[in-house]
């Protein structure tokens, strides 16, 4: 059976560690020691690590990181979906839905109901089956450099938005990868 599971970083083992790096490496190639620092520097206390689990193998993974987003001159708290993460050999079977599906439900259960992530035009109707919708976000602004920057032509912002509080076009305050 397939469960998901929450955990804060501190929950999570070096050898989860290790595994969700080398599911991460399936998308992003880099060797596994950069993968395991990269993983060590950018890791915060506050982060939120969703995994789907089968008989204790991880395998699919997500963070959530605290942010925000600027919509008609308002300030709304939201989570940042990064490393949405399903090892290759589950891709296809409904592990992605299932992934987003339980960080929606932790949006909704801690109160925050709001979500973004960025991800490639490729990958927008996979969000879409997800409820998510596409944003047009204009500007992008890092809490740790303190730099702004705008999409690239081929980045897309989804946002999970159940109670439409967001319209037109936004600014994402928080650091995404």
């Amino acid at each position: 059976m397939i469960v998901s599971n929450i955990q804060s970083p501190s929950q999570v083992t070096p050898e989860e560690v290790v595994v969700m790096c080398s599911i991460k490496e399936q998308y992003w190639p880099h060797s596994m020691e950069s993968q395991l620092k990269w993983w060590e520097r950018y890791t915060g206390k506050d982060d939120v690590l969703i995994t789907l689990v089968n008989d204790g193998s991880i395998l699919a993974f997500l963070r959530l990181r605290k942010g925000s987003i600027l919509s008609n001159g308002e300030c709304l708290v939201a989570l940042c979906a990064t490393e949405v993460c399903v090892s290759k050999e589950y891709r296809g079977q409904g592990r992605g839905k299932q992934l987003l599906g339980a960080a929606t439900t932790y949006i909704n259960r801690v109160g925050v109901n709001l979500g973004y992530l960025l991800c490639w035009s490729s990958q927008v109707e996979f969000y879409r089956a997800c409820d998510w919708s596409q944003l047009i976000a204009i500007q992008i602004e890092s809490t740790n450099t303190h730099k702004s920057r705008t999409l690239t032509a081929d980045e897309r912002c989804m946002v999970y938005d159940p109670h439409s509080r967001l319209n037109g076009q936004i600014t994402l305050v928080g650091d995404q990868f």
